[in-house]
């Protein structure tokens, strides 16, 4: 038997068991290494496949490893930085900051944006991730830093910023240009409801639907015609108006419709065309169209369902090319239902409904076309005066029953009527006098720009009803406006204090 002291299976005393037992270590510990050394080489690989720059320090900030990556997006090579500090390239002008050494100072995670400031990549944009790694005595051990070349994202965000401003400078000249036009056509609009009507009216002017117009007397129906024709394929033939309860009855047929020579006492040897064959080609505007006494209607009616006329005396029907926009302050559907319009008629000059609001609704128009109508007046008489901020609070205060007519009126009497070159509240109406209770205080300049004064206006306007009411949306319901429109022009004017009116917004 083998004893037990002498088995090799325990060892015993044995020397060629312990020859084995060493030969099984060495093997082991040879295993070890091996395999430690292809983990570090696939790491290294795995480093040296990444497409972002890895930077590796200890925990006082001496580079101990860079990839390939760093290398190309910094522009320095391996050999250069290890055993260098991370303050020492910055130090050294190499670039502005080090991500490391931000991450060292944190003792957490740290991303920055910087510039290489030398070298071979001068001005190259770079995002750097510092993340440190901790021993188990708590003391940084490492920093990796995540470098990754960010100059192309930079360079599109600067050129859509660029874009940007240059869609606003655009913008902002597309705006001037069609302020200038509208302008030009006598046409004021900054309420939404007055910028509504004009995109209604640019909508149908590219068509030949009959167009009636409604809206209380003075707000701009004969305007709001214009700026139709004027935008329509017919804008190079007439326009031919006519009020149709300023003629008298017995001449308005002849006037509408022409006569035939010898049809009537005092008629034309050689006779008349009528409107309708005057706006051949164009529009006929057919104001205060519910004035028309009934056997016109009928005659009318004849015209849009045949488009032909019938002089007066005459035997022969006269085709005639012209668009027709009537335009009335009366409720036609009203006087149809009285029997005193013909409901076929209303029907007929009905196809397109465009109602103007009155000028205590939208009053935000009210500072441009004041400033409009005074400054038509002053070029008129070669005048040099201007408006008081404290007429123009009289002016947004006032209910206007007789809408733009009766500012244009009050104003150019005011103007005539004043010696000074400034026109205060003591010039006003009395009826606009005994009407203003406003608090604002806003001055103008005879030097400040039309655009400029309206938004120096229409700010205080906005602070003062929102200080007044503590409310975004009362001070919108006070001003006539939508809410969206006052939180949009309280942050545009950077009015202090908005944010405190802001919770009561209904999302």
């Amino acid at each position: 038997m083998i004893s037990e002291s002498t088995n090799p299976k325990n060892g015993g005393d044995n020397p060629y068991f312990f020859t084995i037992k060493t030969r099984e270590l060495e093997s082991i510990e040879q295993m070890d290494v091996f395999q430690v050394r292809r983990l570090a080489g696939e790491m290294q690989e795995v480093i040296e496949a990444s497409h972002d720059g890895i930077f590796i320090t200890d925990g006082q900030g001496t580079v101990l490893m860079v990839n390939s990556a760093w290398e190309r997006i910094c522009g320095m090579s391996r050999d250069f930085v290890v055993g260098k500090t991370a303050m020492y390239l910055v130090e050294q002008g190499f670039y502005s900051e080090s991500a490391a050494e931000r991450a060292l100072e944190a003792r957490k995670e740290v991303t920055i944006m910087l510039k290489m400031t030398g070298g071979d990549k001068v001005g190259q944009k770079i995002m750097a991730t510092g993340i440190p790694i901790f021993g188990d005595n708590g003391e940084i051990k490492r920093v990796v830093v995540n470098v990754r070349d960010i100059t192309e994202i930079v360079n599109l965000k600067d050129q859509l910023e660029q874009t940007q401003q240059l869609n606003e400078k655009y913008a902002a000249e597309l705006e001037h240009i069609r302020i200038q036009q509208i302008k030009h056509d006598n046409i004021i609009a900054s309420s939404p409801k007055t910028k509504r009507v004009l995109e209604i009216a640019a909508q149908v002017a590219k068509v030949d639907s009959t167009i009636l117009i409604t809206g209380e007397s003075g707000v701009g129906k004969e305007v709001i015609a214009n700026y139709i024709h004027c935008l329509s394929h017919r804008s190079k033939g007439p326009l031919i108006k006519i009020n149709c309860g300023a003629i008298p009855e017995n001449l308005l047929e002849s006037e509408l419709f022409g006569y035939e020579p010898g049809a009537f006492t005092g008629a034309l040897k050689q006779g008349k065309p009528g409107l309708f064959e005057l706006a051949e080609k164009g529009t006929l505007f057919l104001d205060e169209v519910g004035e028309l006494p009934p056997n016109l209607q009928v005659k009318l009616l004849r015209v849009l369902q045949n488009h032909e006329v019938l002089r007066v005396g005459g035997l022969t029907p006269i085709p005639v090319d012209a668009r027709i926009i009537s335009a009335t302050n009366k409720d036609l559907l009203e006087m149809f239902r009285q029997g005193k319009f013909r409901d076929d008629l209303y029907y007929r000059l009905n196809v397109v409904s465009i109602e103007i609001p009155p000028l205590r609704e939208r009053k935000e128009d009210i500072p441009l076309l004041a400033l409009h109508i005074l400054e038509k007046i002053n070029e008129k008489y070669r005048f040099n005066k201007y408006l008081s901020s404290e007429v123009i609070d009289s002016f947004m205060e006032y209910s206007w029953p007789g809408n733009i007519r009766e500012l244009e009126n009050v104003i150019e009497r005011m103007v005539v009527m004043t010696e000074d070159k400034k026109i205060g509240t003591s010039h006003l109406p009395s009826a606009i006098k005994n009407n203003a209770h406003s608090e604002i205080n806003v001055v103008f300049s005879e030097q400040m720009p039309l655009k400029s004064a309206v938004e120096h206006l229409e700010k205080q306007i906005i602070k003062q009803a929102l200080k007044k009411y503590k409310s975004t949306r009362k001070a919108a319901s006070v001003l006539k406006v939508d809410q969206s429109t006052i939180v949009r022009k309280a942050k545009k004017y950077n009015l202090t204090g908005v944010e405190d009116f802001l919770e009561d917004i209904v999302m």
